[in-house]
């Protein structure tokens, strides 16, 4: 049926997934201040920018080395108590680190090593949450639009929640802005309890996971749809997020500019990415996705190129605001498309198998960028890393051109008991 407000996400509709968003918004928040101010925190007790790039990649590096087995996780146990569960560990963690904070621990490696255990259960809570998130729209058709929601929430967060953390560090402390983040997660446990969830069918969480972490990503791999996907988010992944993170070095070496510069080039990515991420929420279906999935790296990789090239701000701006769309539509519509390709019991390792290829190798993207830019400049990396992404974006639009259904041709693995492959079997006999 049609929206009852046109200007609202079709997903909104469901009261449980406003319940969802309104506790979901809240531990964003909370997550994008405890990492601003973690970086903050870092930087001011080594004054080293190198560490910085070390607890980025500590932060992001878990769902490149656990995605094989976090999705598995997710499809054996029941979702609901986990979720609930790592929720309440993310609050632990960060209850620890503001108290480190108050009682004014130097030693930053502990702070590192809470970095691990936090991106850890990021990695977790990730498939886990998008996972339930099906349950809780239950109309298959609105799960676009609930991811779009989802990705909506993620980009507010990532322009708000900074601004949070700079008046809390200006007032108060680092430790004031762990502790927001360990409160911000009380919302999404209560609106995952006032949801009123129902338990999972048994048929969902029986022994069909009687295959390795390996060997389920095999049998994954066996959907044609997989195969193209999957090395398009690992392409993206490793060139196309790294500008992201050296942004600070182009904001000095393209304009020789201050912090004011670099805030007006993070925010003019994040404003592409956050109206891209709500154009997605307004979709019902796959089509848009599909259109997406055949346009958006391209897109991309062009804007990438000239913007190696451009050394006028308001053009420079104008680029990234349509990087930042681009990887937003790029990555949501894959998302929606794996997921949509498989049935429940397979949906967290699908979500694991897209969160490994794309967040889990974007940290090795960013080392990788910043090698390449010490040794050949910052402009030649990114003019390079968009030549990459418009070579992978053309090699997809060949294989579409081939196989015009082949986004069409997904459809969900059986509900009952699942087929081992032969390169499943191959994978688990070695």
């Amino acid at each position: 049926m049609p929206s009852r407000h046109l200007w609202l996400p079709p997903a909104l509709e469901i009261p449980r997934v406003r319940l969802y968003a309104l506790g979901h918004g809240f531990s964003v928040l909370g997550s994008w201040v405890h990492a601003t101010a973690l970086s903050w925190l870092v930087f001011r007790l080594t004054g080293s920018v190198f560490m910085l790039g070390v607890m980025g990649f500590l932060l992001q590096i878990p769902f490149l080395l656990l995605g094989p087995f976090t999705g598995r996780i997710v499809d054996r146990v029941p979702k609901l108590p986990l979720l609930i569960a790592i929720d309440i560990a993310i609050s632990v963690s960060a209850l620890a680190s503001a108290l480190m904070a108050w009682l004014d621990v130097r030693n930053v490696w502990l702070f590192l090593a809470a970095a691990v255990l936090h991106g850890s259960l990021n990695a977790l809570e990730m498939p886990t949450r998008q996972a339930l998130l099906a349950r809780i729209v239950e109309d298959r058709a609105l799960m676009p639009s609930a991811l779009g929601v989802s990705a909506t929430l993620f980009n507010g967060g990532r322009m708000i929640g900074p601004a949070i953390a700079a008046l809390a560090l200006h007032y108060l402390s680092e430790g004031w802005c762990f502790l927001f983040n360990a409160l911000s997660n009380i919302g999404i446990i209560l609106a995952l309890l006032a949801m009123h969830i129902p338990p999972e069918p048994v048929s969902t969480l029986e022994v069909r996971v009687q295959e390795g972490a390996w060997a389920s990503i095999a049998t994954l791999l066996e959907l044609p749809v997989v195969r193209l996907l999957v090395p398009m988010m690992a392409v993206l992944g490793m060139f196309g997020v790294p500008y992201i993170h050296l942004m600070p070095s182009i904001a000095s070496a393209f304009f020789a500019g201050s912090a004011s510069t670099f805030g007006l080039l993070m925010s003019a990515a994040g404003f592409g990415a956050l109206v891209a991420a709500f154009y997605l929420s307004m979709q019902r279906g796959t089509d848009r996705q599909r259109l997406m999935i055949a346009w958006a790296p391209l897109i991309l990789g062009v804007a990438m190129t000239l913007f190696a090239t451009s050394r006028w701000l308001p053009l420079t701006m104008l680029l990234l605001a349509i990087m930042g769309a681009s990887i937003m539509c790029c990555a949501n519509s894959v998302n929606v498309l794996l997921q949509q390709s498989v049935g429940d019991a397979w949906r967290g390792r699908a979500i694991g198998l897209y969160a490994m290829s794309f967040q889990g190798v974007a940290p090795v993207g960013t080392l990788l960028a910043g090698a390449l830019a010490a040794h050949i400049g910052v402009a030649a990396t990114f003019a390079l890393n968009g030549l990459v992404i418009v070579a992978a974006a053309m090699m997809v639009r060949r294989r579409l051109a081939e196989q015009p259904d082949l986004l069409d041709s997904a459809t969900a693995f059986a509900e009952t008991a699942p087929v081992m492959t032969e390169r499943a079997r191959r994978v688990t006999a070695s």
